[in-house]
Order: structure tokens, then C-alpha cells, then sequence
């Protein structure tokens, strides 16, 4: 499919224990995006500061997005190994600082840093695993990865439930400890890098316009509380960080060495999957933010229905991710996205005519498990043809822009549809805005003298201001398709029976 491959960077004698390092890195770093969910009002009930709640999971969020191309590229130039030990040692000094919280403040420092810990493990595990294996060995492996992400993330609140109750709040941060201590003993003793480090300088200006422009971005779409999140100062925001954004793009096509290689958005065979990442991004979050909304705002569900109607779609992806890598082997990259993208707009589709026909939320489940089934194809598809058409010194950065532009387009993209959301209530329901959110804790809560036709005007708003969501979703679903249209293509298919048997 390509031309002679250079020496390899690993060892493959050490293949075996490597991987289970790689895998025990990525469900550290899935498990720890969802378990803290769960045990968060027994933290606020310990350590106070309601009024920062927000901010334990929105600093996680930024700071581990934030670094992840400086990640990629300093792997390239410096060695997937150091990295990949420095990201662990961060990480696990994050979740030993938060375990020692004594304030929501303290709290909220540590988990910056255990994001910035964070940013470093998934790229460079799948960059590494690119390394490592061959693309036909390739296509299982990193379908393993995706299974065990997404088996860590749906028994992540569990499991945080399992060990607030019986342990305490911390030890959901201190169990990272003896886990990521086994993943650095196997990769500083068995992940031998033959590669020596590149000369190439860091792009300090390049990283630092990059690190800004993304920072104010995210704060400007996150919900982050207190008085000075006001739309004026939200604007402000997204004004400048779109700003620092292009100073970083003239910043970048003047570099001998930049930070992020113009070369990748130059081409169809490489910006195809990143734009496919930001649609991806935005379904996943929009659909993880809005139909919980719905099927309790405007369906009247409890919180567990709400929370357990979108469980599908992880459930799905993890499994259809596990079965894609035999569908990119037999039939290509792009073959691979295209039946990912149409089963995600058949999914949002259902979406959308549930929740125009009033069907029940088996429906709307049952339509998030379509979605899902999509997701895995199309997120295989878009590492393996990256780290497939990137250049192998060049194959961190362009990994690592993966699950950043699915990060930031997901953030960005459920930013917008809020405005979305907001704005079909305000026209609908002006000044009772607030008496909708209300509704949503239980009819209970209903403002003094509201009857239950008041109730179901408030549950009609929040209805119908969902459905142009749900269209815009739908919308960008289908633009995908065309988007998946361009990923690359290999002249001739990989054959299934040319993949060996077992990884040796």
C-alpha cells in the first residue's frame, strides 16, 4: 500500500507489554474524564465551593486540550518515550495533589494539572501504537484501544459511585497511583526508542499563540460561573482568541520547523479526517448535552432516564470501533468513514423524527446506538489514515491533532447550539426562561401558582427549541458525508488474510 517503511523506532520484541502500557495509559486517561461526575456533590458537600462546581471539570477540559499538539510535536522532536513518561508523571502528580485537596481552590489547581498530564496520554499511546505496529496489525490494535476507552468511560461513574460510597471521594484519584505506576515501569523498561532526537527548536511563539487562541475560545463557550461571564465578556473572548488564532496561522507558514505543519491542512488526504474530527466532536458532545435536555425537559423523564438514554451511544462506539478495523482492511479508508458517516446521519436522523412524532424515549436510545454504530468506523478511520498519509516524523503532531480538533470542535459546536437552544426559549418563552430551568428539578419547583398547563407550555418551549438543534446536528451529519468522500485512499485494499493471526 505505501512505499518501504523505515527501520522501526521500537523494539518489536517488546510489542506485547508495551501495548498493555499503552492500553492501561488510555483507560487512565478515559476513566478519569468520567469518574468524578459521579462523586462531585459528596466533594462539594466536603469541601464547599458550589459556586466553583463548574470549574473541576472545565479546567480538566481545557488544559488537557490545550496541550495536546505541544505533545504531539515535542514527541516527534524529542522522542515518543520522554514524553509519554513526563505526561505520566504529571498526570499521576495531578491526581496525587487532588486526593490531598483540602479546598475546592487546591481542587481545582490539581485537576489543571492532572489535565495537562492528560493531554499527553492518548495522543502519544496511538502515536506510539502507529509506530509500533504495522498499518493490517494496526487496524486491531488500536480498535482495542478504542474498546477499552470506551469500556473506561461508561464504568467511570460507576465505579466513582462504587469507591465514593465505600472509600471516600478521594480514593477515585488516588486508585490512578499503583495503575500508572505500572504503565511507567513497563514503558521506561520495555519501550526501547532506537530514534534520536531531531534538531528542529521548539516553536515557543507558535505554541504560545496556539496555547492563547484556544484557551480564550474554550472560556469563551464553556460555562464557566460568576458575575464577569457576561455575553459582552464571552465575545470579547471568542473576538480574541479567533485573533491570536490567526496570528499562530502567519506565525506557522513562516516557520522552517512550526509547531503544527501547514503541509496538513493543505491537503484533502490529511484535513479531511481533522474536519471530520470537529463534526464528530460536536455530535458526540451536542448529543450528550441535548438529549438528556430533552428526554427531561421536555419529555418529563427522571435524571437516571435522562442520563442512561445517551448510554448507547458509548456503548456503540466502543463496539462498532472494535469491528472497524476488518472493514478499513478489506475496503480502505475512505470506504470505512462514508459508512461511518451514513450510519451517523441515519441515527440523527431517527433523532430528529422522534422527537417530531413523540416517540418514546426507547426511540431516542435506540436512535443514539445508530449514532454510535457510526462513531466507531468513523473514528478509526480518522487516526489510522492520518498516521497512514502523515509523514513518519511528523506522525505525533498529526495524531495528536485528532482528539484536539475533536475537542475543541465538540466544545465549540455545543457552544453554538446553545446559543441555538437559548434563543428558541427566549422567543418562546421570554422573562419564564428561568421558570422553564426550574421544571427540570421537578414540578415541585414550578414558580408559586403555576398549574400543570403552565407545565406543559415550559416543556413545549424546551421541545421545540431542541428540534432546530437536532436539525443542525443533522445538517452537519450530512455534510460529513462529503467530508468522508476525501479522507485517502489506497490503491489496492489491504486483504484480511494478509493480517497475521496473532500480534506477535
Amino acid at each position: 500500500m505505501s512505499p518501504a517503511a523505515p527501520a522501526p523506532r521500537f523494539d518489536p520484541a517488546s510489542r506485547r507489554a508495551v501495548t498493555a502500557a499503552l492500553l492501561l495509559v488510555s483507560a487512565l486517561a478515559s476513566f478519569e474524564s468520567t469518574v468524578v461526575s459521579t462523586a462531585m456533590p459528596t466533594i462539594i458537600g466536603d469541601l464547599g465551593g458550589l459556586p466553583l462546581y463548574a470549574w473541576v471539570f472545565s479546567i480538566y477540559l481545557l488544559t488537557s486540550t490545550v496541550g495536546m499538539p505541544l505533545y504531539g510535536r515535542l514527541a516527534d522532536i524529542s522522542g515518543r518515550r520522554r514524553l509519554l513518561l513526563i505526561a505520566i508523571v504529571i498526570f499521576l502528580s495531578g491526581a496525587v495533589g487532588c486526593a490531598l485537596a483540602r479546598s475546592m481552590v487546591q481542587l481545582i489547581a490539581a485537576r489543571a494539572l492532572q489535565g495537562i498530564g492528560a493531554a499527553g496520554l492518548m495522543p502519544i499511546a496511538l502515536t506510539i501504537a502507529a509506530d509500533v505496529y504495522s498499518l493490517e496489525q494496526r487496524a486491531r490494535v488500536q480498535s482495542l484501544f478504542s474498546g477499552v476507552w470506551g469500556f473506561a468511560a461508561l464504568v467511570g461513574p460507576l465505579l466513582g459511585a462504587f469507591l465514593t460510597v465505600r472509600f471516600g471521594w478521594r480514593s477515585i484519584f488516588s486508585i490512578n497511583l499503583p495503575l500508572g505506576a505500572i504503565a511507567f515501569f513497563l514503558v521506561a523498561t520495555r519501550l526501547v526508542e532506537s530514534r534520536a532526537a531531531l534538531p528542529d527548536p521548539v516553536d515557543l511563539a507558535g505554541a504560545a499563540t496556539l496555547a492563547l487562541g484556544v484557551t480564550l475560545l474554550l472560556f469563551g463557550v464553556l460555562r464557566t460561573p460568576g458575575p464577569g461571564a457576561t455575553p459582552a465578556v464571552r465575545l470579547a473572548m471568542l473576538a480574541g482568541g479567533a485573533a491570536s488564532l490567526a496570528a499562530f496561522a502567519r506565525i506557522e507558514a513562516r516557520r522552517e520547523h512550526p509547531l503544527v505543519p501547514p503541509a496538513l491542512f493543505r491537503r484533502w488526504e490529511t484535513a479531511a479526517p481533522y474536519l471530520a474530527g470537529i463534526v464528530l466532536g460536536t455530535t458526540v458532545f451536542g448529543i450528550d448535552t441535548f438529549v438528556p435536555l430533552f428526554v427531561q425537559g421536555a419529555r418529563g423523564g427522571t435524571p437516571g432516564a435522562a442520563g442512561a438514554v445517551v448510554t448507547p451511544l458509548i456503548f456503540c462506539w466502543a463496539a462498532s470501533a472494535a469491528a472497524a478495523g476488518r472493514l478499513i482492511l478489506r475496503f480502505g479508508f475512505r470506504p470505512t468513514a462514508r459508512f461511518g458517516a451514513a450510519l451517523a446521519v441515519l441515527g440523527l436522523a431517527g433523532l430528529l423524527a422522534g422527537a417530531l412524532t413523540n416517540a418514546g424515549v426507547a426511540w431516542i436510545s435506540a436512535a443514539c446506538a445508530v449514532v454510535g454504530l457510526g462513531l466507531g468506523p468513523s473514528s478509526l478511520a480518522q487516526v489510522l489514515a492520518i498516521q497512514q498519509v502523515a509523514p513518519e516524523p511528523q506522525r505525533g503532531v498529526a495524531t495528536s491533532l485528532v482528539p484536539f480538533f475533536r475537542t475543541v470542535g465538540g466544545s465549540l459546536g455545543v457552544g453554538a447550539l446553545g446559543g441555538v437552544l437559548t434563543a428558541g426559549l427566549a422567543a418562546r418563552l421570554g422573562s419564564g426562561i428561568e421558570a422553564a430551568s426550574r421544571l427540570l428539578a421537578g414540578p415541585r419547583n414550578l414558580p408559586p401558582g403555576a398549574t400543570p398547563v403552565d407545565a406543559a407550555i415550559f416543556r413545549d418551549a424546551i421541545e421545540k427549541s431542541l428540534l432546530p438543534v437536532f436539525g443542525v446536528l443533522l445538517v452537519l451529519s450530512a455534510a460529513n458525508l462529503f467530508v468522508a468522500g476525501r479522507f485517502p485512499e489506497a490503491d489496492t485494499p489491504v486483504r484480511p488474510e494478509t493480517v497475521a493471526a496473532e500480534i506477535a
